[in-house]
């Protein structure tokens, strides 16, 4: 089935629009055990028959991530294996003491660091020409200075934070009633429900959202030229198959799909098991700590109810006939070795999400710090950054094209004398957007250095200016500016002292 045959299947039945594929963690084969997952002897130059896989999977619903996410919906909270706390009271009965457990926020401190590692930085924008001429040159900085004004650098980092925490986004660019082109982020925790569809190539057909208004529900899809809104009104009576109306079709305005979608594991997808057992641990160490922490003072045999005092202290005379009756003081139970595990389930925790938690008393002074001795450290969040500058490269991509596109088509509306080529000049320029990882680095020695590679030939003056962290869009046309003027200063110099001499400016004549 070809690629148009599959999109008219998919609009002809709008319950098709609403599937997509589930996320999961439980793996398990289905052909039993037996075989351990290895295949019978073969002799080395034999073949075999390809068949497909007999793996399957346990969907995990992505309010299920929303709770794991919220350290007040921990399922530790509510398990009733742990351990309760009771005292003995004076006439005999008995009490449960207060005891209110801990939920550790693992996940959300995995996410905030993997997002601040992949968006601290802007986007790094590069104009995909060799030698661009003057007219690309200022295309490029003004879709640079517009990128900065419509905080599209803000809206990646809300979009990589929703995908970390829910598994999925859409990102959708759209024109305001003012014809500004803007773009906003459609989140599972907002009620929307992202529905992408493909070819057998892996090419996009569809873009779909799912979400319900008013006790209506709609789909809205996406192809390059259309949007197609369905509606669901169990209120009034239905005109065709399982409920579903078109009720409209409209051009969005752009030249391929508005809406971009993002799908991936959630942050600490890898290390949840990990963290439910550290919940437990940590929550059965506090109970035990909360009723014996304070020492028991143990008395064992046969006394008298008045004890002799010595030299302040209490006496007490066992009158048992076996005679052992014993005196002790029991202490809490150590927690070294219970220390000693949750440590070495954090450090997993870390390995396995690829995330570090630094916090101030690991840091030890002992001369200078180095960026590499930093860079060491945080090398797993570097590490799992870089991946993410692969995996999103991508979404960067089409959403500088969606922008650029709905920038030039605004300017052109705005003005139209003044733009009037504006269109034809940003199809002119192709921009490649890319991650810039995050890391802890010194401004000034990174300045000094780009000054010295810019002095020492390695890099151009051009690039030096845009690298520097204190260089704003337009540098390039300040420094322009700059060189004009004091090209104006000397020739009136100049014209000054030959004015002062008697002579005229051979300049000007």
């Amino acid at each position: 089935m070809g690629y148009e045959e599959m999109k008219k299947e998919l609009l002809a039945s709008p319950e098709k629009l609403m599937q997509k594929k589930p996320f999961y963690r439980e793996v398990y084969e289905t052909k039993g055990v037996a075989n351990c997952g290895f295949l019978s002897e073969q002799y080395i130059n034999e073949t075999i028959t390809a068949e497909p896989t007999s793996l399957k999977v346990t969907p995990v619903s992505q309010d299920r991530f929303l709770m794991e996410l919220n350290p007040d919906s921990h399922d530790v909270l509510f398990d009733e294996n742990i351990p309760s706390i009771t005292m003995k009271l004076k006439n005999g009965g008995w009490a449960d003491l207060k005891f209110k457990r801990v939920a550790v926020p693992f996940q959300r401190l995995i996410k905030n660091k993997q997002v601040l590692h992949a968006t601290g930085n802007p986007l790094n924008h590069t104009l995909l020409i060799e030698n661009p001429t003057e007219t690309q040159s200022d295309s490029f900085i003004l879709v640079k200075q517009y990128w900065k004004m419509r905080n599209q650098d803000g809206m990646f980092k809300k979009m990589v934070e929703t995908q970390k925490s829910m598994g999925d986004v859409g990102l959708l660019y759209y024109y305001d009633y003012k014809g500004q082109i803007k773009c906003r982020v459609l989140s599972y925790k907002d009620g929307y429900a992202i529905c992408t569809h493909r070819d057998n190539n892996g090419d996009v057909i569809l873009e779909s959202v799912v979400y319900e208004k008013d006790n209506v529900k709609y789909i809205d899809s996406y192809d390059d030229l259309y949007m197609y809104r369905y509606k669901n009104d169990t209120n009034v009576t239905k005109s065709e198959e399982d409920g579903w109306v078109l009720e409209k079709r409209v051009r969005h305005g752009f030249d391929e799909i508005p809406l971009i979608s993002k799908r991936g594991e959630v942050a600490w997808n890898a290390v949840q098991s990990a963290i439910d057992v550290y919940e437990v641990i940590y929550n059965v160490f506090l109970a035990i700590q909360k009723k014996h922490g304070w020492g028991v003072l143990y008395i064992k045999g046969n006394f008298d109810e008045n004890g002799k005092k010595l030299a302040g202290n209490i006496i007490l005379n066992d009158n048992s006939i076996d005679g052992k009756g014993d005196a002790k003081f029991l202490t809490p139970p150590s927690p070294e070795h219970i220390i000693e595990t949750l440590q070495s389930i954090e450090d997993n925790i870390q390995k396995g999400a690829g995330t570090t938690f630094i916090l101030p008393k690991d840091i030890r002074l002992s001369g200078d710090i180095s960026g590499i001795a930093i860079a060491l450290t945080m090398s797993l969040d570097i590490e799992t950054a870089e991946q993410d500058r692969i995996d999103w490269q991508n979404v960067t991509c089409k959403m500088m094209r969606l922008f650029k596109f709905g920038l030039a088509k605004e300017l052109y509306n705005k003005d139209k004398k003044k733009y009037k080529s504006v269109i034809s000049d940003f199809e002119d320029i192709d921009i490649y957007s890319e991650i810039k990882v995050w890391r802890p680095m010194n401004e000034y020695e990174y300045n000094q250095m780009i000054q010295m590679m810019t002095q020492g030939g390695v890099l151009s003056f051009e690039t030096g200016t845009e690298l520097c962290t204190l260089s704003k869009p337009d540098e390039k046309a300040r420094l322009a500016r700059e060189e004009k003027a004091e090209e104006e200063k000397e020739q009136r110099k100049e014209e000054r002292e030959f004015q002062v001499k008697g002579f005229t400016n051979p300049q000007n004549e």
